[in-house]
Protein backbone atom coordinates (compact mmCIF):
# COMPACT_ATOMS: atom_id res chain seq x y z
CA UNK A 1 0.00 0.00 0.00
CA UNK A 2 2.75 2.51 0.65
CA UNK A 3 4.72 1.66 -2.94
CA UNK A 4 1.06 2.36 -4.39
CA UNK A 5 1.04 5.61 -2.50
CA UNK A 6 4.11 6.36 -2.85
CA UNK A 7 4.10 5.51 -7.00
CA UNK A 8 0.88 8.25 -6.56
CA UNK A 9 2.77 11.00 -4.92
CA UNK A 10 5.56 10.70 -7.85
CA UNK A 11 2.92 10.39 -10.66
CA UNK A 12 1.63 13.46 -9.31
CA UNK A 13 4.89 15.52 -8.52
CA UNK A 14 5.73 14.79 -12.50
CA UNK A 15 2.30 15.30 -13.79
CA UNK A 16 0.80 18.61 -12.46
CA UNK A 17 3.67 20.84 -13.09
CA UNK A 18 3.60 19.60 -16.67
CA UNK A 19 -0.48 19.39 -16.90
CA UNK A 20 -0.21 23.42 -15.03
CA UNK A 21 1.79 24.21 -18.57
CA UNK A 22 -0.56 22.61 -20.76
CA UNK A 23 -3.43 25.51 -20.00
CA UNK A 24 -0.87 28.40 -20.64
CA UNK A 25 -2.71 30.47 -23.02
CA UNK A 26 -1.20 32.94 -25.64
CA UNK A 27 -2.37 36.18 -26.44
CA UNK A 28 -1.35 39.09 -29.13
CA UNK A 29 0.33 41.97 -27.59
CA UNK A 30 -0.14 45.14 -28.95
CA UNK A 31 3.09 44.69 -31.15
CA UNK A 32 1.85 41.92 -32.84
CA UNK A 33 3.92 39.89 -30.16
CA UNK A 34 2.63 36.82 -27.36
CA UNK A 35 2.78 36.78 -23.95
CA UNK A 36 1.59 33.84 -22.09
CA UNK A 37 -1.02 33.87 -18.66
CA UNK A 38 -2.43 30.76 -17.12
CA UNK A 39 -6.16 29.48 -17.42
CA UNK A 40 -7.81 26.80 -15.61
CA UNK A 41 -10.77 27.03 -18.23
CA UNK A 42 -11.35 26.11 -21.90
CA UNK A 43 -10.74 29.09 -24.13
CA UNK A 44 -14.37 30.41 -24.79
CA UNK A 45 -15.19 31.65 -28.79
CA UNK A 46 -17.51 34.30 -29.48
CA UNK A 47 -20.89 32.63 -29.08
CA UNK A 48 -19.68 31.49 -25.47
CA UNK A 49 -18.73 27.88 -26.28
CA UNK A 50 -15.80 26.52 -24.60
CA UNK A 51 -13.43 23.79 -26.54
CA UNK A 52 -10.64 24.47 -28.41
CA UNK A 53 -11.03 22.81 -31.64
CA UNK A 54 -10.79 25.24 -34.68
CA UNK A 55 -8.25 27.33 -32.50
CA UNK A 56 -5.16 27.89 -32.82
CA UNK A 57 -2.10 29.54 -30.20
CA UNK A 58 -2.54 29.15 -26.92
CA UNK A 59 -6.27 27.93 -27.86
CA UNK A 60 -7.54 30.83 -27.72
CA UNK A 61 -7.22 32.14 -31.58
CA UNK A 62 -10.53 31.05 -33.74
CA UNK A 63 -9.48 29.97 -37.19
CA UNK A 64 -11.99 32.19 -38.83
CA UNK A 65 -10.25 35.21 -36.84
CA UNK A 66 -7.09 34.92 -38.40
CA UNK A 67 -7.38 37.72 -41.37
CA UNK A 68 -3.69 39.00 -41.94
CA UNK A 69 -0.47 37.27 -43.62
CA UNK A 70 1.11 38.26 -40.55
CA UNK A 71 -1.39 35.95 -38.13
CA UNK A 72 -0.99 33.03 -40.30
CA UNK A 73 2.86 33.68 -39.55
CA UNK A 74 2.71 33.67 -35.97
CA UNK A 75 0.18 30.95 -36.35
CA UNK A 76 2.65 29.17 -38.51
CA UNK A 77 5.05 29.45 -36.11
CA UNK A 78 3.08 28.35 -32.95
CA UNK A 79 2.52 24.79 -34.59
CA UNK A 80 6.37 24.56 -34.16
CA UNK A 81 5.83 24.19 -30.47
CA UNK A 82 7.53 25.41 -27.78
CA UNK A 83 10.87 24.09 -26.84
CA UNK A 84 11.15 25.32 -23.41
CA UNK A 85 8.51 22.63 -22.50
CA UNK A 86 10.51 19.58 -23.71
CA UNK A 87 9.01 17.12 -25.66
CA UNK A 88 5.66 18.32 -24.17
CA UNK A 89 6.44 21.46 -26.72
CA UNK A 90 2.87 22.60 -25.18
CA UNK A 91 -0.40 20.49 -26.57
CA UNK A 92 -3.28 22.77 -25.66
CA UNK A 93 -3.19 24.20 -29.00
CA UNK A 94 -3.41 20.72 -30.40
CA UNK A 95 -4.93 19.15 -27.50
CA UNK A 96 -8.54 17.91 -29.25
CA UNK A 97 -6.67 16.57 -31.96
CA UNK A 98 -4.70 14.08 -29.98
CA UNK A 99 -6.95 13.41 -27.70
CA UNK A 100 -9.25 12.25 -31.21
CA UNK A 101 -6.19 10.82 -33.07
CA UNK A 102 -3.99 9.59 -30.23
CA UNK A 103 -7.41 8.04 -27.80
CA UNK A 104 -5.50 8.10 -24.64
CA UNK A 105 -5.79 10.60 -21.81
CA UNK A 106 -4.67 13.54 -21.35
CA UNK A 107 -2.40 12.59 -18.10
CA UNK A 108 -1.50 9.49 -20.06
CA UNK A 109 0.07 11.36 -22.74
CA UNK A 110 2.12 13.33 -19.81
CA UNK A 111 3.27 10.12 -18.62
CA UNK A 112 4.41 9.06 -22.00
CA UNK A 113 6.20 12.23 -22.73
CA UNK A 114 7.43 12.96 -19.20
CA UNK A 115 8.31 9.60 -17.61
CA UNK A 116 9.40 7.37 -20.89
CA UNK A 117 10.66 10.28 -22.78
CA UNK A 118 8.65 9.69 -25.77
CA UNK A 119 7.65 12.45 -28.47
CA UNK A 120 4.21 12.61 -30.13
CA UNK A 121 5.93 10.36 -33.29
CA UNK A 122 6.61 7.72 -30.34
CA UNK A 123 3.33 7.65 -28.72
CA UNK A 124 1.37 7.63 -31.52
CA UNK A 125 3.47 4.55 -32.92
CA UNK A 126 3.10 2.90 -29.40
CA UNK A 127 -0.89 3.43 -29.58
CA UNK A 128 -0.75 2.01 -33.55
CA UNK A 129 -1.24 5.56 -34.78
CA UNK A 130 0.76 6.21 -37.93
CA UNK A 131 2.91 9.95 -37.29
CA UNK A 132 2.03 10.67 -40.94
CA UNK A 133 -1.85 10.29 -39.68
CA UNK A 134 -1.45 12.64 -36.78
CA UNK A 135 0.53 15.07 -38.75
CA UNK A 136 -1.85 14.89 -40.93
CA UNK A 137 -4.68 15.59 -38.61
CA UNK A 138 -3.18 19.00 -36.74
CA UNK A 139 -2.94 20.47 -40.13
CA UNK A 140 -6.40 19.54 -41.09
CA UNK A 141 -7.33 21.22 -37.84
CA UNK A 142 -5.49 24.41 -39.01
CA UNK A 143 -5.35 24.81 -42.73
CA UNK A 144 -8.85 26.57 -42.63
CA UNK A 145 -6.85 29.26 -41.43
CA UNK A 146 -4.62 29.29 -44.54
CA UNK A 147 -8.54 28.57 -46.87
CA UNK A 148 -10.04 31.97 -44.83
CA UNK A 149 -7.19 34.03 -46.58
CA UNK A 150 -7.20 32.77 -49.57
CA UNK A 151 -11.25 33.19 -49.99
CA UNK A 152 -10.59 36.63 -48.75
CA UNK A 153 -8.21 37.16 -51.83
CA UNK A 154 -5.20 37.98 -48.92
CA UNK A 155 -3.41 35.34 -50.56
CA UNK A 156 -2.98 33.58 -53.96
CA UNK A 157 -3.51 29.88 -54.79
CA UNK A 158 0.10 29.77 -54.92
CA UNK A 159 0.84 31.69 -51.39
CA UNK A 160 -1.91 29.26 -49.88
CA UNK A 161 0.04 26.26 -51.28
CA UNK A 162 3.00 27.84 -50.02
CA UNK A 163 1.73 27.86 -46.31
CA UNK A 164 0.19 25.05 -46.57
CA UNK A 165 3.78 23.07 -46.90
CA UNK A 166 4.93 25.17 -43.98
CA UNK A 167 2.40 23.81 -41.58
CA UNK A 168 3.09 20.42 -42.47
CA UNK A 169 6.73 21.23 -42.01
CA UNK A 170 5.79 22.87 -39.22
CA UNK A 171 3.78 20.29 -37.35
CA UNK A 172 6.31 17.44 -38.65
CA UNK A 173 9.22 19.26 -36.66
CA UNK A 174 6.51 19.04 -33.56
CA UNK A 175 5.55 15.59 -33.59
CA UNK A 176 8.89 13.75 -35.02
CA UNK A 177 11.29 16.38 -32.08
CA UNK A 178 14.31 14.57 -30.75
CA UNK A 179 14.57 16.83 -27.88
CA UNK A 180 17.45 18.25 -29.39
CA UNK A 181 17.54 20.32 -32.60
CA UNK A 182 16.39 23.77 -32.42
CA UNK A 183 12.92 25.25 -33.41
CA UNK A 184 13.33 26.71 -36.96
CA UNK A 185 12.28 30.56 -37.02
CA UNK A 186 9.06 30.86 -39.83
CA UNK A 187 8.87 34.29 -40.37
CA UNK A 188 7.21 34.37 -43.84
CA UNK A 189 7.44 33.28 -47.69
CA UNK A 190 9.96 35.73 -48.30
CA UNK A 191 12.41 35.09 -45.67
Amino acid sequence: MKFRKALVALSLAVVLPTAAACTAAATTTSDGGTSSSQTSQAPQSADGTTGRTGRGPGGGVEMSAVTTEEQLISLIQEAYGDAGLGLHRGHEPVQDVLDEVLTISHDELHVRMEQQGQNLAAVATDVGVDPQTLINALVDAWSPAIDNLLQAGTITQQEADAYHEALVQAFTFRVTWDGQQATPTFSGLGA
